[in-house]
């Protein structure tokens, strides 16, 4: 059945009168005739009438993704679930093309576009067009959704920008020249979430743009969803190595290969050359130089059960590869523009007729000329979340947020890029700065957004907190007031005058030149981790950093929680942060599961913290064990994550010997003070630390009135299943000639953070690239790990863990 859509001023679309029987009777019936009519070299091979064809025959197995190790996947891929992802939607997304019009910017590398000759009304031909096309879709059964343009003149383009998967994550994509990089959309991404129970999280690759760099969604990638193959035509729109990281990402095979049209230069897009539907394939396999990459892409369409249906390269010039099969009500749907599909030959048609139900083609003359796309351009595949369980989110305050574990897939993330503040430090400030070596400040900024790109990559929402404060200040002077009372009080900023004071203030600190500071740069801001931190039951508590200098990082959090809209729901504790006995640091505090806290007591938090902490959390959330970890109150072990992290659910990675032969440390700090003093030094290690208060824990158990103490603080968490398994920095205890050589080597790394790495999902986690060995150990046990080229940000005593606020992980991964 075919449904021809008539021109602009032809009214409305109808049916085309040929009746066709179902499409496998028709083409058991005519193989003959369709293998006679088709020219020789046409790639295409009947299609049987079974099952097994439209459905990959790859073989199923278990494999680790992100480090889930329960994860069902394909091997041609690697899916974030055990669910396999359908090749047709029957709904779709499409934009109004409201400012459509001819785009200067893309006009370099998209020869399909043509200037406009000013003898139409621009405006009302192509809203027909994109109507036409929309009631067309409508009347074969599918789902359009709508959306009002913004006025952007590529908006009726809007797969190029997003894209959703049957796993619930939605990708953002790179787009290559400004005007289309604005058409991202947050109401949209909410919108799609919300209605279609796409929680899984948001995969943003777009920062990528910053970097000239570009990956037009599934204009660039043309997917064989249920076979795991992204499709990929190299150009400057289809950048090879993000797409390499998006394959990884969505457990992807990428096929590559070059292009070159009429006059040798590249395809802007893949979609505009080659369609993969259910179970075939249109293609242009013309304007694929290297007979090796061609070949590769006929053997890979092949192996997936496609029947090729190859296009000239005239064909291809009338956007016929610009097709997309999706799903009806009545069976599966061709949408095509009227030009592609009139450009077709008699076989051709019949083939498709055979592997689909229904053709939509209808006319787009204007936009295909002006625009430089067709049909397939214009529809944005809606894949709603198969995960099970996934459903919308709430819109409380528990979707803020909602942590119950450290190896949840992190969803929501708060960060700080450091800033002019670090000018501030330099070798009379290091002290009060809580910094050991000065910084140069363009490296420590690039070095951290690679990091906060990196997370927004693998599927998390990152806000920062420039941002936050940039949105709270244009609420109005009244706000900024408040904000600036919030953190600094009143008398100063009546003394200073408003007028005179704007956010940045609050971070670089309020300077009368250098080093004269009214106030205090917030030069640890970045390590985010220990101003507040998120509990069980959706809590965000303001925390009472040791030091003053970082007590201020604390009021600023507690102010933007207080008047930043997004967490206008959200539950916050600030008992801690008011009572002057309590110091206590998020880096301090480690949520193995949703009933259990670890709390470290160390240099920063002390036991006045840890108890209060402990009262609150039996009173107002699910915590049922809350440990404390009595740690060395020196400043290489300042933070319990400094030595002890979760890398995957109950699997630490941590430092050899320290819990079960704290004797090794003793003997260490022995014979580094007698070193010390053969060279005339005064630096000496505190001996008592290891042998009269050896590192140990308490356990708190809700409803009993005493705790539960372990001498050897590691066999205690083993015991009571907060922990399975134990890695070390450096590698396997017994791996070294010595248990002090190790732990030697250990303490080097370990001052480079090598122990403070960062769980994005189960079994996945971001680490320094200096700490080698330690990399490699959490290698060879199965830990997916992420390097980070952090050499400036290593210089502020802090891993990834520390430069990270996470506020919501999901636990779909865990369960």
């Amino acid at each position: 059945q075919v449904l021809a859509s008539q021109p602009p001023d032809g009214g409305n679309p109808k049916r085309g009168a040929r009746r066709r029987d179902p499409p496998r009777k028709a083409l058991g019936r005519s193989m003959a005739s369709l293998a006679r009519a088709l020219p020789r070299r046409a790639l295409w091979r009947p299609l049987r009438p079974t099952p097994s064809l439209l459905t990959s025959r790859c073989a199923w197995r278990v494999d680790l993704f992100l480090g889930a190790r329960r994860c069902l996947t394909k091997v041609s891929g690697e899916p974030i679930t055990g669910i396999a992802d359908d090749q047709l939607t029957q709904t779709v997304l499409m934009v109004n093309p409201a400012g459509f019009r001819s785009n200067e910017e893309t006009k370099e590398d998209n020869k399909f576009m043509a200037d406009a000759d000013g003898s139409t009304d621009i405006t009302k031909v192509v809203l027909e067009e994109w109507s036409n096309l929309v009631s067309s879709l409508q009347q074969a059964g599918v789902n359009v959704v709508t959306i009002t343009a913004q006025g952007l003149p590529d908006e009726v383009f809007p797969n190029n920008w997003f894209s959703t998967h049957n796993d619930g994550r939605i990708v953002i994509y790179p787009m290559k020249v400004p005007s289309r990089a604005r058409e991202v959309r947050q109401d949209v991404i909410d919108s799609l979430k919300k209605t279609f129970g796409l929680n899984a999280g948001v995969v943003d690759f777009s920062a990528w743009r910053e970097s000239g760099l570009a990956l037009e969604g599934t204009g660039s990638l043309v997917l064989d969803r249920p076979n795991r193959l992204a499709y990929l035509a190299l150009s400057k729109r289809a950048d090879k190595n993000i797409a390499e990281m998006w394959a990884k990402e969505m457990g992807y095979e990428l096929v590559t290969f070059g292009t070159a049209d009429r006059s040798g230069e590249e395809i802007y897009h893949t979609n505009v050359l080659l369609s993969v539907g259910k179970n075939f394939a249109v293609v242009c396999l013309d304007v694929i130089p290297s007979d090796t990459e061609r070949a590769n892409v006929i053997a890979k369409l092949k192996k997936s059960g496609k029947v090729i249906v190859p296009v000239s390269l005239e064909q291809m010039e009338n956007f016929a590869c610009n097709c997309l099969q999706v799903q009806g009500s009545d069976g599966t749907v061709l949408a095509m523009s009227g030009a592609a599909w009139e450009s077709l030959d008699f076989s051709q048609k019949g083939v498709l007729e055979s592997c689909v139900d229904t053709v939509v083609a209808v006319p787009v003359p204007t936009i295909e000329r002006l625009g430089g796309g067709s049909v397939r351009c214009m529809i944005a595949e809606v894949f709603p979340a198969k995960v099970p369980g996934a459903k919308a989110v709430p819109e409380n305050g528990n979707s803020v947020c909602s942590l119950g574990s450290e190896t949840g897939r992190l969803e929501l993330v708060v960060v700080h890029e450091p800033g002019l503040e670090v000018d501030a430090v330099m070798p009379w400030t290091l002290e009060p700065m809580k910094v050991d070596e000065c910084f140069n400040r363009v490296e420590l900024k690039a070095q951290h957004r690679v990091f906060a790109h990196l997370l927004r990559s693998r599927g998390a929402e990152v806000l920062h907190v420039k941002d936050l404060l940039t949105a709270i200040s244009t609420q109005g002077d009244g706000a900024k007031r408040r904000l600036f009372t919030e953190v600094w009080g009143e008398e100063f900023v009546d003394h200073v005058g408003l007028s005179n004071l704007h956010v940045g203030h609050l971070i670089t600190g309020y300077t009368r030149g250098p080093l004269d500071f009214e106030q205090p740069p917030l030069m640890n801001l970045f390590f985010m981790r220990d101003p507040v931190f998120c509990v069980p039951g959706g809590w965000a508590v303001i925390a009472r950093p040791f030091f003053p200098v970082r007590q201020l990082e604390s009021k600023l959090l507690r102010a933007i929680f207080r008047m930043h809209p997004k967490f206008a729901d959200m539950k916050v504790y600030e008992g801690l942060h008011t009572d002057p006995e309590v110091a206590i640091e998020g880096g301090d505090i480690l949520v193995p599961d949703s009933e259990t806290v670890l709390i470290g007591v160390s240099q920063r938090t002390n036991a006045a913290g840890a108890q209060k902490l402990a009262e609150f959390l039996f009173e107002h959330t699910p915590v049922k064990r809350v440990v404390k970890v009595y740690i060395p109150k020196q400043r290489a072990f300042m933070h319990l994550d400094t030595l002890f992290t979760f890398v995957d659910k109950g699997v630490v990675l941590t430092m050899p010997y320290f819990w079960s032969k704290p004797s090794v440390y003793a003997e260490l700090a022995r014979r580094a003070n007698a070193l010390n003093e053969k060279m005339g030094s005064n630096q000496r290690q505190d001996l008592d630390e290891w042998t009269q208060d050896p590192p140990r824990i308490e356990m708190l158990v809700k409803g009993q009135p005493s705790p539960k103490k372990y001498k050897h603080a590691m066999s205690g968490l083993m015991a009571e299943g907060i922990v399975e398994k134990a890695l070390f920095v450096c590698g396997a205890e017994g791996s070294w000639p010595t248990p002090e050589e190790h732990a030697a080597r250990a303490l080097t790394e370990q001052w480079n953070d090598a122990a403070n790495v960062f769980c994005l999902a189960p079994g996945t986690v971001v680490a320094y690239k200096w700490c080698s060995r330690t990399i490699s150990h959490l290698q060879d046990n199965g830990i997916d790990v992420i390097e980070l080229d952090g050499v400036e940000l290593m210089k502020g005593r802090g891993g990834a863990r520390c430069m990270t606020f996470p506020m919501r992980r999901s636990n779909v991964l865990e369960d």
